[in-house]
């Protein structure tokens, strides 16, 4: 069982509620000497993380969204400190890729726990970013975008549907060109999703129910056209998840995308710049902590 767990806490995440409180009943209970870090700005959940780490953290926890906690396993990488998922945003993606409970006294018993696991889990760098989630082009990044604080406050997960539907009224089809692991592939499509993951929020639901965190390999995936985009957005609704004649679908480990004309994008919910992009895997770069 971990003794000494630094928990560093976005407080801008997700919907007001006692947090401190609640981790300290359940480490107090379990003998845990826990210290915590407050987040005010972006990048100082990695600066936090790298600085536990080094002072001898047996685990970090990262409470907020899956920007959050990003960052923290951005600064945990080239480390053997385990990172623990203590979901706090809107729709923590992650943690529902890695059943990891939503219930905040449950995440914590998991980054305290002789039964919990490690489980190595991928990640993609392009340029000088890292990300753990996906990386969307075109319509998945202006559905993000839109997706803003005052949209999810108002409505939580249900706000990114709604950006979906917003951006589709937009969106335009434009000329993909992809190089993956070397061959050239031209397709045209509205939008372009990188995927290490690709659920949606909901346990059991995904865009690609292939996708595997853990397999060395990212999924890209272009929407055909706006009928095919609107359709996954209501699959999504009724949660099925999208039909697999809605997209094109490849796999692969070093991706480049170019499109004409340049597009939007977004990775793990931040705006990078227009396309092109270069992507790659990093295999089993985050060791997460999951229930046994």
């Amino acid at each position: 069982m971990a003794k000494r767990i630094h928990v560093i806490i976005n407080p801008a995440s997700g919907q007001p509620q006692p947090i401190l409180n609640t981790i300290n009943d359940v480490f107090l209970e379990l003998d845990v000497t826990w210290g915590v870090s407050i987040t005010k700005k972006s990048g100082d959940a990695r600066r936090f993380a790298e600085m536990a780490a080094a002072e001898g953290a047996d685990v970090v926890a990262a409470y907020g969204g899956d920007g959050s906690v990003m960052e923290v396993a951005h600064g945990l990488m080239g480390t053997d400190v385990p990172l623990a998922i203590l979901p706090g945003g809107t729709a923590n993606l992650m943690s529902v890729e890695l059943g990891i409970p939503r219930k905040l006294e449950d995440a914590a018993l998991v980054a305290c726990s002789d039964a919990s696991i490690i489980k190595e889990v991928d990640m993609g760098s392009a340029g000088e970013h890292i990300f753990m989630l996906r990386v969307g082009i075109g319509f998945p990044a202006e559905k993000v975008i839109l997706a803003d604080r005052d949209l999810k406050d108002k409505y939580g997960l249900a706000a990114y549907t709604i950006a979906a539907l917003k951006a589709l009224k937009t969106s335009k089809e434009v000329l993909y060109i992809i190089n993956l692991d070397g061959e050239q592939i031209k397709v045209k499509g509205v939008g372009c999703r990188v995927d290490n993951s690709s659920n949606i929020g909901v346990p059991g639901v995904s865009l690609n129910p292939n996708t595997d965190v853990s397999d060395g390999y990212f999924d890209v995936l272009v929407w055909r056209d706006i009928d095919h985009s609107l359709s996954s957005v209501f699959d999504s609704i009724k949660n099925k998840g999208a039909k697999e004649n809605i997209y094109h679908h490849w796999r692969g480990k070093e991706i480049t995308i170019n499109s004409d004309p340049p597009q939007s994008i977004q990775g793990d919910g931040e705006v990078w710049d227009p396309t092109p992009i270069s992507i790659k895997v990093l295999p089993g770069a985050m060791r997460v902590l999951v229930p046994e």
